[in-house]
């Protein structure tokens, strides 16, 4: 790309990694990712500035980032990014993204996920979601856009669909082998009423859409708000917690707190956790109000409980516990309580968190 066309000073940055590196072992990703930039300044009122407001102060997805140009540019405009893809159908097995992220001294999380088979996001909440150019990659897009409506509230989506002319109906097309730029991993084209019903059929009510193309060769893209994320009540990290360790439990700090949505009602909340020693005193308090405080004295599985009646939809949940300890080695953390994935790991995150409507 030249650089008076440049779509974005950040793409400078990453030209100069990329000549820097002439000598790496593997090949780039073929495709231009800042080309999607010229795509959504025409789709959204005010470009790049709508996509940082409809993430708001949740983590973004970028899904099928492929070197991650779009991620790390969302990252240097103060996004907190999550670039997740698939190292078996990543043009270069996700090494040209874990170089920039290198390069970069990038503190984006990278993900490995097969996005094609069953994924679970482990309760994780997004804003917003990319996945651009990915869905005629995917052979199941119905579980894609079903399963990140209950974990975004926003999605940006592009796919090539079927030609205009070709049908008005709601209909999908399961392309050859190579019958598509020579590319066996395309599989489905949707007409542009196929792919609306789809995206309805998942939870996802589309805002905004732009066609682009020649009429043979032509890309959807569209702004959609989940319907789903909306309205189910979901259980958010804040501060005071270790990472998932063993993809089976984690760690909290003395002072911990998470951020429940889509509350409406009297609610009945637990969080459930496992302490090495007793006692141990639970104090928490919801939007900064105290809750009653609960003294532990069984070492093992303990649940504190409190039923929450908060005046808004959004509370804050603020938790101290009375004692810690310091893990071994230099270095050590600061380790309060365990807890577990949840079973239902759709809702409560990896935190420990239930709740019950009352």
């Amino acid at each position: 790309m030249p650089r008076n066309h440049l779509r974005h000073p950040f793409e400078e940055r990453l030209l100069q990694i990329r000549q820097n590196e002439q000598t790496k072992p593997f090949d780039w990703y073929p495709f231009d990712s800042l080309g999607n930039i010229t795509h959504l300044e025409a789709l959204l009122p005010k470009g790049m500035d709508t996509v940082l407001e409809l993430a708001g102060d949740e983590p973004v997805a970028d899904f099928g980032t492929g070197d991650g140009d779009m991620a790390f540019l969302l990252e240097s405009l103060g996004c907190k990014v999550t670039a997740i893809d698939w190292p078996g159908t990543n043009a270069n097995q996700m090494r040209g993204l874990r170089l920039l992220h290198h390069e970069l001294a990038s503190s984006a999380s990278i993900r490995e996920i097969e996005i094609d088979q069953q994924f679970q996001l482990s309760g994780e909440r997004f804003g917003l979601i990319l996945a651009l150019g990915l869905l005629y990659h995917l052979k199941n897009p119905y579980y894609f856009l079903e399963n990140t409506a209950i974990h975004a509230r926003y999605g940006l989506f592009s796919t090539g669909i079927l030609p205009h002319g070709k049908t008005g109906e709601p209909v999908a097309y399961l392309a050859g082998d190579r019958e598509f730029h020579n590319d066996p991993t395309n599989f489905w084209f949707f007409s542009e009423a196929g792919i609306l019903r789809l995206l309805d059929r998942c939870g996802w009510h589309v805002l905004k859409t732009r066609i682009t193309g020649d009429g043979k060769d032509n890309r959807f893209f569209c702004l959609a708000e989940s319907r789903i994320a909306k309205t189910r009540p979901t259980v958010r990290l804040l501060d005071g917690w270790h990472k998932v360790e063993n993809h089976a439990w984690r760690w909290t700090n003395r002072d911990f707190a998470v951020v429940i949505e889509n509350l409406t009602g009297a609610t009945r909340f637990e969080f459930h956790f496992r302490m090495a020693e007793a006692p141990l005193t639970v104090e928490a308090n919801v939007n900064g109000q105290q809750l009653p405080a609960e003294t532990f004295s069984t070492p093992g599985e303990n649940v504190y409980s409190q039923t929450i009646a908060p005046a808004t939809l959004r509370c804050e949940i603020r938790i101290r516990i009375s004692q810690t300890f310091l893990e071994p080695g230099d270095g050590g953390r600061d380790l309060g309580v365990i807890v577990r994935l949840p079973s239902d790991t759709l809702i409560n995150e990896d935190c420990g968190f239930q709740l019950r409507q009352m």
